[in-house]
């Protein structure tokens, strides 16, 4: 569940794997949905103050970490990543090179859920690009030519390839056809996105995603926008019930966030508030210490009567 969001000012010094004493400091404020763990930020997604942006998911049976620290490079808990890039890059081209040259990722557990989480990056910046970084089994993959769009296992190029099973896909309606002496016409609208997947599966909700970000209208504004991006990921919002995990536990969205990089803004609604919050990154860059903002997980309801 979403609980806070953590702001991390710059000139901080704090521990980018768990068990370790080595300082890193940061270059760059940040903020985004974390938390504090043995008083260093863990964040799930967040921006800075040069408008980079990222973010995690979940990467089951394809994420592969190393094993030992190795001499020389930045070695980060995979659940550090996002608050350590943050720290360090201004833009794309510096978190390539951090990744390329910098960062090895350690399989250390997360000290409050006990285990390694797996998992996967996605980062863009003011250009509109994205790169997604992919920990695999032969090293780290950095991909720099995707659609801009991410989500659970399999890898990305997985994804981006079973997109080409659904290029039939499209927004505009299918016109009447004669059919053994008949004309039949479409069922009302929306004949175009017959076969689009309306499953809860990695691969269906990249699909539905892709489909959206290409089909639809620009956004005016940046109100336009959040509101736009929060009819996409409803889209692909999972409730709680519609599925369970193998522990008997339901696994539904806990929050969706959207940031802009031109003005530093963090929007985000949860599951149980689905009013869209703000945050504003400008007015807290004076600030020298970690700052948090409790997040409501209780419906905000406009009542007229």
């Amino acid at each position: 569940m979403a609980e806070e969001i953590l702001f991390v000012p710059k000139n901080k010094n704090f521990k980018t794997s768990y068990g370790t004493d080595e300082a890193f400091n940061t270059k760059y404020a940040f903020m985004g949905v974390g938390k504090l763990i043995e008083n260093d930020p863990v964040l799930f997604d967040g921006i800075n103050e040069k408008g980079l942006m990222g973010a995690t998911l979940y990467f089951p049976r394809y994420a592969h970490y190393e094993k030992k620290p190795l001499s020389g490079k930045i070695n980060v808990s995979p659940d550090k990543v996002i608050a350590t890039v943050l720290a360090s890059a201004k833009d794309l081209k510096e978190v390539s090179r951090l990744f390329k040259n910098s960062l090895s990722i350690l399989a250390q557990p997360n000290s409050v859920i006990g285990s390694v989480p797996p998992l996967h990056y996605i980062f863009s910046d003011k250009s509109g690009h994205t790169l997604i970084i992919e920990p695999r089994e032969n090293g780290i993959d950095i991909i720099e030519d995707s659609i801009g769009v991410m989500t659970n296992s399999p890898d990305y190029y997985w994804h981006e390839n079973n997109l080409r099973n659904y290029l039939t896909v499209t927004p505009k309606q299918h016109k009447p056809i004669k059919f053994l002496n008949k004309e039949l016409f479409p069922f009302s609208q929306g004949s175009g996105t017959f076969g689009l997947p309306g499953d809860y599966t990695p691969p269906a909700r990249f699909i539905r995603t892709a489909f959206l970000k290409n089909a639809v209208e620009q956004p005016a504004n940046e109100v336009s926008a959040v509101s736009l991006l929060h009819h996409i990921l409803e889209a692909v919002s999972i409730p709680k019930g519609a599925v369970i995990n193998e522990k008997g536990a339901s696994d539904y969205t806990c929050y969706t966030a959207h940031m802009c990089a031109e003005t530093l803004s963090f929007y985000y609604s949860t599951y149980f508030n689905q009013r869209i919050n703000k945050i504003s990154l400008k007015p807290l860059l004076d600030n020298t210490d970690y700052k948090t903002f409790k997040i409501a997980n209780h419906e905000d309801i406009n009542k007229l009567n």
